[in-house]
């Protein structure tokens, strides 16, 4: 059957690898310090703190990956919506179980993952400003996917999120940002979605080597 592939984002403002692995234990996630002014921080990763499940478990998609981001947009200083485009590092597996298919299936995944940040200035309090934020686009495709498997970011449930940005006394900036991300999958090549059991918590932090 031949290899799914997803060509649906705006062009290529960076490159960089999702890191999903974490505990959960704090909403913002441990955020990061870094010395400039941007989004997201060159030299970090995000984090998720579960697997996506499909269809009552019948499918789990999982990723493990580290790396960085090797380039970022400025923070929006007005109400205006600013976009952030970039491409991703996507290491994990997709498990199949019946009644998908015969018998349990593993399937390795090392993709490209195109992702889409909106930012938008939400107020200022202090040294610290806050953003709304949503993932608006989280695509997957590349010649290692399964046979008509493919995965992209709901159109019908929104994965938002929050970024704060706080100016440091001694220079620098503490940055923390985290999304929900509601994912779907299809296994006939995009004839059909199924919108994921779960969303994933994902937060920002360094990259884990």
């Amino acid at each position: 059957m031949p290899i799914a592939r997803l060509l649906k984002f705006a062009p290529i403002l960076m490159l960089g690898t999702l890191a999903c692995s974490g505990d959960g234990s704090d909403p913002m996630g441990p955020g990061v310090e870094v010395g400039e002014d941007s989004l997201p921080p060159a030299g970090t990763a995000y984090h998720g703190d579960s697997s996506h499940r499909f269809m009552g478990g019948s499918a789990v998609l999982t990723c493990s990956s580290h790396g960085t981001f090797t380039s970022s947009i400025e923070p929006p200083t007005t109400i205006d919506t600013a976009r952030s485009d970039y491409f991703a590092t996507f290491v994990g597996q997709l498990v199949l179980e019946p009644p998908l298919v015969a018998s349990p299936v593993t399937h390795p995944l090392s993709l490209q993952v195109h992702m889409a940040e909106l930012i938008t200035l939400a107020g200022t309090e202090g040294t610290t400003r806050t953003f709304d934020a949503e993932l608006a686009t989280f695509e997957l495709g590349g010649t290692t996917a399964p046979a008509g498997v493919m995965v992209r970011e709901s159109p019908s449930v929104a994965s938002t999120g929050r970024t704060t940005i706080t100016a440091l006394s001694g220079g620098g900036y503490h940055v923390e940002t985290y999304y929900d991300v509601w994912l779907e999958l299809s296994l006939d090549g995009g004839g059909t979605w199924q919108l994921a059991d779960n969303a994933v918590h994902m937060t920002l932090g360094p990259p884990k080597h």
